[in-house]
């Protein structure tokens, strides 16, 4: 997830376990090419357009504007952005099942959009993909594989041991899962992902960084869902 040196500098969410309360619920700012994702998104079939899906993004995380205004387009590009912090040192099999979570061949050429934060030295990603019919459930339906619970990445010279673990959550959309990759010998810095689906579109959040935990993610998932799920009902 983290190359090493920004493993180094990240301190996450400058809230003890509980804090993303300061998550805004006002609509997100728009990016680039709307008129080309919407037509794109149309020819398609996606449930939603580009700009539908940029305005159901948080704007805020613990009263933290975004790093940058927020990204949309092709999922396959867009995941890449919100997975900034990307599992760059797993198996090339496992790298983009450990990015968040989802699974990225039910998703190819869907519309997506992504916003990113940083927050107190912690780096706060949020995703949302148009994903009609049987893809949402798709996108959720696999497992992650025996072969990546574990793997190795090279930091600073030094081989360190990752493990991954992966669970379903309920209480958040139609079905949600959470991931976390953490070093194996132990230690602060955690990187924690959360997936859901609602009614034609799924999503993820990821926070990483030193104050990363389940807590966390489950509660800045709920919020971004409820979101979501209001702005494209």
């Amino acid at each position: 997830m983290l190359d090493g040196r920004r493993r180094r500098q990240t301190a996450i969410l400058v809230l003890v376990p509980a804090a993303v309360v300061g998550v805004s619920l006002a609509g997100c700012t728009s990016s680039s090419s709307h008129s080309a994702s919407a037509s794109l998104s149309a020819a398609k079939g996606d449930s939603f357009s580009a700009s539908q899906l940029r305005a159901a993004l948080l704007t805020r995380v613990n009263g933290v504007g975004a790093t940058s205004p927020a990204a949309s387009g092709d999922y396959t590009a867009i995941s890449a952005h919100a997975a900034g912090q990307s599992a760059s040192g797993a198996p090339k099999a496992c790298a983009k099942a450990v990015q968040t979570g989802l699974d990225s061949a039910a998703l190819a050429g869907a519309t997506a959009a992504s916003v990113t934060f940083k927050v107190g030295g912690n780096d706060v990603s949020e995703l949302v993909v148009a994903a009609p019919g049987t893809a949402a459930a798709s996108a959720l339906a696999g497992r992650l594989p025996a072969s990546c619970a574990r793997y190795k990445e090279t930091v600073d010279g030094e081989s360190v041991s990752y493990t991954v673990t992966e669970s379903s959550v309920t209480g958040i959309g139609k079905q949600a899962k959470v991931m976390s990759v953490s070093p194996a010998a132990g230690g602060s810095d955690a990187l924690w992902s959360l997936v859901y689906r609602g009614a034609g579109f799924v999503g993820a959040v990821t926070v990483a960084g030193p104050n990363a935990s389940q807590t966390a993610v489950r509660q800045l998932g709920q919020q971004a869902y409820t979101y979501a799920e209001k702005s494209l009902s």
